[in-house]
């Protein structure tokens, strides 16, 4: 090869290498779910300065256009923004509501992922009325949605730590405010270092960039390991969170039998309560307290009232409608079928779909009967953006050269064998084939007459029939006898 083809090759070997990395695909899931969410946000300003969106009684949105030509109007179009990402790969849209996560609330998102067929009802219906149903729990003050099946216990986990001076107690994920990494380790003095307790955590052991990745360690379970260091907020009441039962009434409710399960079991069993937290010199000293993950479980499994706990459950605690403002909805394509989503006004396609029925069928479960506005279908494309000038026309002339050869192979891809028709990649390919055609009367390839293949090689269509010829045939449509007596 010439040095620019060869620079091309290698670039195309390269960047094709890393393009199948997860940290490519990181990026791709990133800049999606950035161009999503600064499009519902634009969007829902413009709503905001049209005047804000009208909904009805039950909820659904519904618009102030009431003729043809004021629907193509979008001043008069008040329906509350409702977005739907859409995706084919399960893995590429988990992905990216991690990124969202990171930009809205939890309640501005539901999921139609994955689960009963209850739970996905649930979801949707969320989505749609923008209210959900459930209880809060009187121990931890979680809320625990109700999808159809009674709630008996809490579902919320919480995690048991340790502190440097050797007492556990429990923590909701909220209070996490990053892991310890490394770095942040060797930078500490030596006092805050013998404070130490737990691992520190390597770089890979989350994703994201270096500036917030370990900030993220609460998010999700996925992240959590035994003996891992934290660096915890221990304030009680909490900004964000409700105030802790006191120790005496946690003793009304079986805590002092609660600890000799916890003594007997060796701190390894399932027992402990959500009491008081320990007590600080000052509030600073509370805010960044270092602990260690003992073990994490359920609020339900933590106090178990088959064991200890007779204080009030999930099972005393009456059911609540809460309103929310729930604007988008993640969809799994295995799930999208049958449904009606015809007061969507946006969707947003993670990958591109070339089946033209599929994209109808998608399209459709919003453009339908129904519909009072505009949808907008976008398929959310994503290119590296910083990259080199002179990797830009490299990569521009490997991408017009690709064409060319995806255009060449289509128009040589019809290429076939005249004797046995079958199809080629390439004329060379099929002319080379003809050459040793076993149905090629000027082929030099070997026959085996005890093979299936040659009964075809004797096959051969009946000669034309000239004009005139009445071979088999009579004027009264009679067949011929021939001399053995039989019919021709």
């Amino acid at each position: 090869l010439s040095r620019p083809n060869a620079d091309k090759e290698l670039f195309h070997l390269l960047f094709a290498e890393y393009m199948a990395t997860d940290d490519y695909q990181m990026m791709v899931d990133e800049a999606q779910a950035t161009y999503i969410a600064d499009t519902v946000k634009q969007e829902r300003r413009q709503l905001e300065a049209r005047g804000g969106a009208i909904e009805n009684v039950l909820g659904a949105p519904i618009t102030l256009a009431t003729n043809d030509d004021s629907l193509s109007d979008p001043s008069n179009d008040r329906r509350p923004v409702k977005a739907v990402i859409y995706s084919e790969s399960h893995t590429n849209l988990l992905s990216v509501a991690e990124f969202l996560y990171e930009r809205f609330p939890r309640e501005n998102l539901a999921e139609l992922c994955e689960g009963r067929i209850a739970e996905m009802t649930y979801e949707l219906s969320r989505f749609r009325n923008n209210y959900k149903e459930g209880k809060h729990c009187p121990i931890c003050n979680c809320w625990n949605e109700f999808k159809g099946r009674n709630l008996t216990s809490c579902h919320n986990r919480l995690l048991e730590v340790e502190d440097a001076e050797g007492r556990f107690f429990l923590i909701e994920p909220e209070r996490i405010l990053r892991a310890v990494s490394v770095e942040e380790y060797n930078t500490w003095s030596l006092d805050r270092q013998a404070e130490m307790v737990g691992n520190t955590l390597m770089n890979f052991r989350l994703p994201g960039t270096e500036a917030d990745k370990f900030s993220k360690y609460g998010l999700s379970p996925k992240y959590w390991r035994v003996d891992d260091g934290l660096i915890i907020d221990a304030r009680d009441p909490h900004p964000l969170l409700p105030r802790r039962w006191n120790q005496k009434q946690w003793e009304q409710y079986g805590s002092q039998q609660c600890m000799e399960l916890f003594v007997r079991d060796l701190g390894q069993g399932r027992d402990n309560y959500f009491g008081p937290l320990p007590e600080y010199e000052n509030e600073g000293d509370a805010l960044n307290v270092i602990v260690k993950i003992r073990k994490w479980s359920k609020c339900g499994t933590f106090h178990g009232t088959s064991r200890w706990y007779t204080g009030p459950t999930l099972v005393d605690t009456e059911i609540e409608t809460v309103k929310e403002d729930v604007f988008m909805m993640l969809l799994d394509a295995s799930l999208a079928t049958g449904l009606d989503l015809s007061f969507v006004t946006h969707l947003f396609l993670l990958e591109p779909i070339d089946d033209a029925a599929l994209l109808e069928q998608v399209t459709s479960r919003a453009h339908r009967l129904g519909c009072t506005g505009p949808v907008i279908v976008e398929t959310v494309n994503v290119w590296q953006g910083k990259l080199e000038e002179s990797t830009k026309a490299v990569a521009k002339q490997l991408a017009a050269s690709i064409v060319k050869e995806e255009e060449e192979n289509r128009r040589t891809s019809t290429a076939v064998c005249e004797h046995c028709y079958r199809s080629f990649e390439s004329m060379e390919k099929a002319e080379a084939h003809e050459a040793k055609c076993e149905r090629n009367p000027d082929s030099s390839a070997e026959v085996d007459p005890f093979h299936l293949s040659s009964v075809y090689r004797d096959i051969r269509p009946p000669p034309p029939m000239t004009a005139g010829d009445t071979r088999g045939r009579k004027a009264g449509g009679l067949a011929d006898e021939d001399t053995n007596g039989g019919t021709i």
